[in-house]
């Protein structure tokens, strides 16, 4: 690694320090525990492919993230239709859809004579690609359904989907012999677009408690009872 992807990665594990410590301080692991999980998963990742910075190690790391990563966003789709029984159902009918295609296209489009490399690079981008598809499907029944998000989730949601798209594109060319002399610039854009999204979450976890990060419901309706005429 360069002196400049030094400090970049240890810039960005302050903060997802930080990130962790305010979701444990204002309390949002209890309404968002996967996602208090996944920041200190990737804290552990970081370290780990800090101490075994090797192809497999890269490997493994982007691995556990993208496992991390696929239960954010289940959490997200439990978090936010959890308390609307006619949209959960819709949405668990799109997250099976969602991932039987991609259980099918990885089976058909992984040979039996691929090797462990390949596997993984091509394992990796689909777990991306299947956040992203659950991301996209979790907002578009969010507007279908005009459904209230909290703020702390609302954030994940419009901040994640976006830079997934960004992170898939950026490790399919990383693995893309065509793109071998720009992956350093590939390498600094992706974390820069990365620690712009943590600061932002931080920021909102920050400013909202962690009852915030539970929907909020309409108020019900007002009961008008008539008065009888005396």
């Amino acid at each position: 690694m360069t002196t400049l992807q030094r400090v970049i990665s240890a810039l960005a594990e302050l903060q997802m320090i930080a990130l962790l410590a305010v979701l444990i301080i204002r309390r949002h692991y209890q309404r968002l525990p996967m996602f208090t999980i996944f920041v200190g998963g990737s804290i552990a990742s970081g370290t780990f492919l800090k101490l075994n910075y090797t192809w497999n190690g890269f490997m493994i790391h982007s691995v556990v993230t993208a496992v991390l990563r696929f239960g954010v966003a289940l959490e997200l789709t439990r978090c936010i239709f959890g308390a609307f029984p006619a949209a959960a159902a819709t949405a668990r009918r799109v997250m099976f859809a969602i991932l039987l295609v991609t259980a099918f296209v990885a089976f058909v489009m992984t040979g039996p004579s691929a090797t462990y490399t390949r596997v993984h690079a091509e394992a990796i981008p689909r777990l991306g690609a299947t956040v992203i598809w659950i991301l996209t499907a979790v907002a578009g029944l969010v507007l279908w359904y005009r459904l209230p998000i909290a703020p702390l989730p609302r954030a994940i949601l419009i901040g994640y989907a976006p830079y997934m798209l960004l992170y898939t594109v950026a490790l399919s060319l990383l693995f893309s012999a065509e793109a071998q002399p720009y992956r350093s610039l590939i390498g600094y854009v992706n974390s820069g677009t990365f620690m712009l999204l943590v600061a932002y979450w931080i920021s909102v976890a920050w400013r909202t408690a962690s009852e915030s990060s539970a929907p909020q419901l309409p108020p019900p309706p007002a009961l008008v009872v008539p008065r009888l005429a005396s």
